[in-house]
């Protein structure tokens, strides 16, 4: 079946931000009198919402409401910070001008990816954004994607999902869409990534358009 749409996973595929991400978490905390931890101690958490994260790094309910509070707000003035990834923009503008129907499904709570999206002007490119909170199941569930497709008024295996991390691959296969690997963010495991034997992969967001529209 030809491609119709893409969904996009955001952070570490649309937007450079996995140790920006970290700066904030730690900042966070530490403005709480909590305990900074280290990138790695955050990041195995990554796929799921910073309030979910705060849980697990905290276990604590309130003192986890009180530091994802306090995370919004340093959000604010670090959004800029973290980058679209080089060569987005310009997939971005291709897209449109071609009129293919783009979403994202990100493990990101709505409220923390509403003040980075904002910030970067983009957020009237997608059709739909489906956030962790939205769904009763993280990735690797394929609810998100499902939801993105009734969304735009596709099936799901005429969709392309894009994704940089393992649960991306297997959420997009479980949802019965084409699985794409992005490869292009610097914190990628990229062995990990080709034991889940995506359908693509894309060193470059260039090369998006060229698996969309059958060139490789």
């Amino acid at each position: 079946m030809k491609f119709q749409g893409i969904v996009f996973d955001f952070d570490g595929t649309l937007i450079d931000s996995l140790g920006g991400a970290a700066e904030v978490f730690n900042e966070a905390l530490e403005r709480l009198g909590e305990t900074p931890r280290t990138l790695e101690q955050i990041k195995k958490y990554f796929g799921t919402g910073a309030d979910r994260i705060l849980q697990a790094v905290l276990q604590d309910a309130e003192r986890a409401r009180r530091a994802f509070e306090v995370y919004k707000e340093i959000q604010k003035t670090k959004a800029l910070s973290m980058p679209l990834h080089g060569g987005v923009p310009e997939l971005l503008e291709t897209v449109a001008e071609h009129r293919i129907p783009i979403a994202i499904v990100t493990g990101r709570h709505s409220e923390d990816l509403d003040i980075v999206i904002e910030r970067h002007g983009i957020a009237s490119r997608f059709v739909t954004i489906v956030c962790d909170n939205h769904l009763a199941n993280s990735k690797p569930s394929p609810e998100g994607i499902l939801l993105a497709a009734e969304r735009m008024k596709l099936s799901p295996a005429s969709l392309m999902y894009v994704g940089d991390s393992v649960v991306d691959i297997q959420a997009a296969k479980a949802a019965g869409s084409a699985a794409v690997a992005a490869l292009w963010d610097s914190l990628i495991d990229i062995p990990k990534m080709r034991e889940q034997s995506p359908h693509h992969y894309a060193r470059h967001p260039h090369e998006i358009w060229e698996i969309f529209r059958g060139d490789i």
